[in-house]
């Protein structure tokens, strides 16, 4: 595995609000951390979390001058910035007051307030909301009060099939993924009813049309993300770590959940990857019991340390390469994963 992808690795376990086991840090430690977290602009989403943490550890005097200032505004535009998105979330939930219509936050708007402290967010670049497909045309209509969708500037050939982004009128700045269906639906099978009844209020906006996907379904999701990122090794592995040590999901329930959707693989492969790299309190048993054949685990084991560990590029042909293997390794659905395929040939060539 590649220096880079170990350092990495270190700033998610330092960046852990739950020691699920009890890490002794040191200063050269820490002044590794601090030399990737200064090289790395992806890690900037951290920064609060790691300033927290160096605090609460009292090891903030082992980082640098520079790098202790550069965390302090990091975390300070960190929570303006996530402050912005809230008060959208707000707007969104005055405008949705009295309709039929219900949105479910993913990701780091969900996570905020709820497994993240007001004072030390985790950062996000966008706000991703789930509505049911059949909602679509009816939520758009009262979403324009507040935002306007944004066309895409270059052709994408899945693009639209299953969100699209839309930019806040009253701050320019902030976005949002509307997703209606959580991933690509020619991968994996959706119900929109049964995710929606799953789902719980947010706890942060006390309103009943803003809502979170149950435990169970955020962590299946978040291996369904990883899965269509073709990325193993990102910052969602802490999110993961965070939902299962605070909020006690069903692990089982998860795998029952990944089989209906068709992502029973990738979840395997996130969960082992949190408890191999972040100590994740899951059971060896529960892994054993859903992990994939023989040749199957050494082909996905492979393809995520030296594949996934190897950073590409969008639309060049090693991260082709990449898709291929996610979509056919870590998919449930041969069949699925095969036809995916051939509407990205039929769209790449209408286009």
């Amino acid at each position: 595995m590649r220096e880079d992808v170990i350092n990495t690795l270190e700033v998610f376990r330092y960046a852990c609000i739950h020691q699920s086991q009890n890490v002794i840090w040191d200063q050269p430690t820490v002044k590794r951390i601090e030399k990737q977290l200064l090289i790395d602009p992806k890690l900037e989403r951290l920064h609060a979390l790691i300033y927290q943490n160096a605090i609460e550890r009292q090891q903030l005097n082992w980082f640098s001058s520079a790098c202790q200032t550069k965390l302090k505004l990091s975390t300070y535009g960190l929570i303006a910035d996530i402050g912005a998105k809230k008060n959208q979330i707000i707007l969104l939930a005055q405008i949705l007051e009295g309709q039929a219509l219900n949105v479910i936050l993913l990701k780091g708007l969900a996570f905020n307030s709820y497994i993240y402290s007001d004072n030390s967010p985790r950062g996000s670049s966008d706000i991703d909301i789930l509505i049911k497909p059949q909602d679509r045309a009816r939520f758009c209509e009262v979403f324009q009060q507040i935002a306007t969708v944004i066309k895409r500037k270059t052709d994408d050939a899945f693009g639209g099939l299953f969100e699209e982004t839309w930019r806040a009128n009253q701050t320019s700045s902030v976005y949002f993924d509307l997703h209606w269906y959580l991933s690509y639906p020619s991968l994996f099978s959706f119900d929109s009813k049964t995710i929606e009844k799953r789902s719980i209020q947010h706890p942060n906006y006390q309103c009943e049309n803003i809502k979170l996907l149950s435990n169970e379904d955020h962590i299946v999701y978040l291996a369904a993300h990883l899965v269509k990122d073709c990325d193993f090794f990102h910052y969602g592995l802490i999110d993961c770590h965070e939902l299962i040590c605070q909020q006690k999901p069903d692990l089982e329930k998860c795998f029952l959940i990944a089989q209906e959707w068709g992502v029973k693989t990738g979840l395997y492969y996130l969960l082992l990857q949190c408890k191999d790299m972040l100590s994740t309190p899951i059971s060896e048993k529960l892994l054993l019991a859903n992990k994939p054949h023989f040749i199957r685990n050494k082909l996905c084991n492979f393809v995520i340390s030296t594949l996934f560990s190897q950073q590409t590029k969008l639309k060049t042909a090693m991260h082709r390469i990449k898709q291929l293997c996610s979509v056919f390794l870590f998919c449930d659905s041969f069949s699925r994963a095969l036809w995916h395929n051939l509407i990205y040939l039929k769209r790449t060539v209408v286009r």
